[in-house]
């Protein structure tokens, strides 16, 4: 009598990447195959089932109904293969040369970097810290393809393709320069809003930072200028009579160099909560454990005056 064929499971580990990436050439580079590979996969699986299961949307594809059935049956159990696989990965803190990719804010890089150096000292590892991309879409994508290793961001993502954990908390204060004319001390809401701004626009979803954390619609306010970087904010108003705003440690970082007031706000704001992502794939990736166990010291260190 003769036996069925034993079923690929290799096809579902390439389904479920082109179904988290939408695109046969990005999960081709995650997975390392040439894309004619990824497709003849498809294809396979699609005789296998019967279904149709991506439809080619521009240079991407999109999933049909019967995909997205398949995915919410497999996305679990295929995370947790690929955890048990990554798992076997050797690594050795003592002897590794390994370089690691880290996308943080610019606050979130003021802070730890140092702190990072330092407790590197004695190994042959390293750290990069890079800023975001502006689409979160390439944020989270450059995770799954492991094109950095972690975030450190307010961003934190819904897709069960990753896992977060909150590690820091800082809140928004407001700066003026120490000669300025009409503000000393601190400062009331009438103040606040009858002075010119600088506003900081956030790198993603186009929002000033105010705007993002405040609990209420504030009045329009004055616009001095407006920037991306929060170190040339600051510096802009050591030179003016504008406001700004900023995290309350990078305000203590540069307040004395810039010559600047610090002040609460006149208003409520949400605190900025900073979180590590990392691909729900390296959760128990010993390189990937090791840095976060790192990156968790040095915040540690930085809260304690390090």
């Amino acid at each position: 009598m003769s036996q069925q064929k034993a079923f690929d499971l290799n096809l579902f580990r390439i389904f479920t990447a082109v179904y988290r990436t939408s695109s046969f050439s990005r999960a081709a580079e995650e997975l390392d195959l040439t894309q004619s590979s990824v497709s003849n996969a498809i294809s396979r699986l699609k005789s296998t089932m019967g279904e149709e299961l991506f439809i080619r949307v521009g240079r991407g594809v999109k999933p049909t109904a019967s995909a997205m059935n398949l995915y919410q049956q497999l996305a679990v159990p295929m995370s947790e293969v690929e955890q048990v696989a990554t798992s076997f990965e050797l690594f050795d803190a003592s002897t590794s040369e390994r370089t690691f990719y880290v996308y943080a804010s610019e606050s979130a890089i003021l802070l730890l970097q140092t702190v990072v150096e330092r407790l590197l000292d004695n190994l042959s590892m390293s750290i990069v810290f890079r800023e975001p991309p502006l689409i979160e879409e390439e944020l989270q994508m450059d995770l799954q393809l492991q094109k950095v290793d972690l975030a450190v961001d307010i961003w934190l993502p819904e897709s069960s393709s990753f896992k977060s954990e909150k590690v820091m908390q800082d809140k928004l204060v407001c700066v003026a320069r120490k000669a300025h004319p009409r503000i000393k001390g601190c400062i009331t809401h009438e103040q606040y809003f009858n002075e010119k701004h600088i506003i900081f626009k956030m790198r993603r979803d186009n929002l000033s930072v105010a705007d993002l954390l405040t609990k209420q619609v504030l009045p329009a306010r004055k616009m001095h200028s407006e920037q991306s970087s929060i170190l040339s904010m600051m510096a802009l108003a050591s030179k003016s009579d504008a406001l700004a705003i900023a995290s309350k440690s990078y305000a203590d970082e540069y307040a004395q160099m810039f010559g600047l007031q610090v002040f609460e706000l006149p208003f409520a704001a949400e605190p900025i909560e900073y979180h590590m992502v990392w691909s729900h794939k390296l959760q128990q990736n010993p390189a990937n454990i090791w840095l976060r166990g790192l990156l968790n010291r040095a915040i540690a260190l930085r809260s304690n005056g390090f």
